[in-house]
């Protein structure tokens, strides 16, 4: 993607026609990131929408010379962040020690199962929006059990609860198949 210095300052000046060709450009790229995390396509384009806004409105943070395609998923993963608390404000998980399952020690290197790409977006839209959000930031971010937790401020326990359920589903759909 362009990132010179005139693209920039025209786009910091917000002329509409390289607005519109940055909005169309960065649009299909946030979309299929978003679309890990959400089924709705609605809370998918609300989300991308809003990074792009903020983009916009902070581009003067943007350092030329680097890569806009991963500034923006930082943008937009830590907007994916807000939109699911937003959404789930009044219902955040909690379990109690009947619920919890015993940690394993082998439990990210289990995770690594290798399964068929084709069939794995059908499975996940199965999962609860929960379980389907913790288990693209595992996947997709690459993130742990307690960075997941972090962010989305669960218990540790919760967030390996719903890795262990979303894994199992997957296993259990995908050699059906």
């Amino acid at each position: 993607m362009q990132t010179d210095a005139p693209y920039l300052k025209s786009l910091q000046a917000q002329d509409p026609k390289v607005v519109k060709d940055w909005y169309l450009r960065t649009f299909p790229a946030l979309m299929l990131q978003a679309s890990r995390f959400f089924t709705e396509e609605a809370a998918q384009m609300t989300a991308v929408h809003n990074a792009q806004l903020k983009a916009l409105k902070n581009l003067s943070q943007f350092k030329p010379g680097t890569s806009m395609e991963a500034w923006l998923a930082v943008i937009l993963r830590n907007e994916l962040i807000d939109l699911y608390r937003r959404q789930n404000k009044w219902r955040w998980l909690s379990f109690d020690a009947k619920h919890e399952i015993a940690i394993e020690p082998d439990f990210d290197r289990q995770m690594d199962v290798e399964i068929e790409l084709q069939n794995v977006e059908a499975v996940l839209d199965k999962l609860s929006p929960t379980t389907r959000f913790v288990f693209s930031f595992y996947c997709y971010e690459q993130q742990k059990p307690k960075e997941i937790a972090s962010a989305l401020k669960m218990n540790v326990q919760t967030v390996r609860w719903h890795l262990k359920t979303a894994k199992q589903i997957l296993k259990n759909q995908l050699s059906h198949d």
